[in-house]
């Protein structure tokens, strides 16, 4: 299967209306976004996916689709919804990344996501039994999905001064690990906590959620073509649905 490098125009005022009228607005547009992907172009919509607002240029999408031909057949049906007609108001451009990657290769990247780790059942009770839960200190003790800052600094073995930087950088590396290695100096570019809504897997309504986004880029180096090539479609981390975990390749930095 040859991975597809998709742009998408994307109406930020429309998305906003489409967002008010089904009880979608949050802080990242994460869950307006994949709700209207979705509904327009059903599974051939692109994911894992990344919304570039803040340019001079109009607002648009970049995302990873198998199927293009049946994303632009999709584009080329009236919407059932009109609304969608707006938020997505030009057919979607692409082109093929590569059918195979070279292990050892070196890629420059970004990657907008979401560094939190997740507790299996049992240690999320530990941790909520805990006496630091039970006296309200570290509140995230109580949580099932945890920055990957506080929880690397609070753990037993953990170093109370490891900067947010570190930890983010060390929390990729274990998501790449099996696929690719990152070399030195990769950076945390850009950092806000957001509250931002997700389903509730089948229960009434939606949920919200608080937690951190970073933006890092750097320098990868493929440690194996088939792994890696999953890792591009399924994105990196937790919330790829919702426009994190996008992997954007480019050349490699001079000198690098």
């Amino acid at each position: 299967m040859t991975l597809h490098l998709v742009r998408l125009p994307i109406d930020l005022q429309a998305l906003a209306t489409f967002a008010v009228a089904n009880g979608a607005s949050d802080e990242d547009g994460g869950y307006a976004l994949h709700l209207a992907l979705r509904r327009r172009f059903g599974e051939a919509g692109p994911q894992p996916f990344r919304l570039f607002a803040d340019g001079p240029e109009p607002a648009y999408l970049l995302g990873y689709a198998s199927d293009p031909v049946a994303l632009t057949e999709m584009a080329d049906i009236p919407a059932a919804e009109p609304l969608l007609d707006a938020v997505f108001t030009a057919a979607p451009q692409w082109r093929a990344m590569p059918a195979t990657w070279r292990e050892g290769a070196r890629y420059g990247f970004s990657v907008r996501a979401r560094p939190v780790v997740r507790f299996g059942a049992r240690r999320k009770a530990e941790r909520a039994d805990s006496d630091a839960a039970k006296a309200g200190e570290n509140w995230w003790a109580r949580a099932g999905e945890v920055d990957a800052w506080i929880a690397a600094r609070t753990r037993p073995d953990g170093d109370p001064d490891l900067t947010r930087d570190a930890a983010y950088v060390a929390w990729l590396a274990t998501r790449l690990s099996g696929s690719a290695t990152l070399e030195a100096g990769v950076e945390l570019v850009q950092f806000r906590r957001v509250r931002a809504r997700r389903s509730t897997h089948g229960r009434p309504g939606r949920s919200r959620v608080e937690g951190p986004e970073a933006l890092l880029a750097g320098t990868l180096i493929v440690a194996d073509a088939q792994a890696f090539a999953h890792l591009l479609a399924r994105g990196v981390g937790r919330h790829a649905a919702f426009g994190y975990g996008m992997l954007l390749l480019s050349p490699p930095a001079r000198g690098g």
